[in-house]
């Protein structure tokens, strides 16, 4: 199967793609070694699955119109083979020719769930800040109390949460 590597941008020597880059913004990109994308895309079958991959394996963006990728910064390859398993919301990298399932290092699913968590604590204060301001200003329903409340218990839950035990985290 086909595997082109490290898609870097470059600036084009011919008029017609130079004009193309400044009219509509046009990029234009070129493999390691030395093949333009678009020239390059009629190599691939056009019945197979390609998949863009980072330097690291993990795979961006699958499909079978080769059309739809734009690889800056990464590399292309055609696979016979797509891992049977079903499960959902699982991620993929492709290894040694092969999609495999991807495994998280320790530190990146702390990195994971350091953003979940900051994304829930941003969540909560948008949620907080009206309700405060009602009660700054002693005009607070019961209701607006009682939320309050809670949404500060959540918030403060949260930040207790002990993050070096990803994946295995018990949120609130």
């Amino acid at each position: 199967m086909k595997s082109i590597k490290n898609f870097k941008r470059y600036h084009p020597d011919s008029a017609d793609k130079k004009a193309l880059e400044l009219s509509v913004g046009a990029i234009f990109l070129i493999s390691e070694d030395g093949q333009d994308w678009y020239e390059c895309q009629k190599s691939f079958q056009p019945d197979t699955m390609k998949v863009e991959y980072e330097a690291d394996g993990v795979i961006r963006s699958m499909g079978y119109y080769i059309s739809g990728f734009c690889p800056e910064g990464c590399s292309v390859a055609e696979v016979s083979e797509w891992p049977k398993e079903s499960v959902p919301n699982r991620k993929w990298c492709f290894v040694d020719g092969e999609v495999v399932s991807r495994v998280y290092t320790a530190d990146k699913l702390k990195e994971q769930a350091t953003h979940k968590r900051d994304y829930l604590l941003e969540q909560a204060a948008k949620i907080i800040a009206p309700l405060q301001g009602a009660s700054d200003l002693d005009i607070a329903t019961e209701a607006e109390k009682a939320a309050l409340l809670a949404w500060k218990k959540y918030r403060v839950l949260l930040n207790r949460a002990d993050i070096s035990k990803a994946p295995d985290i018990a949120w609130p």
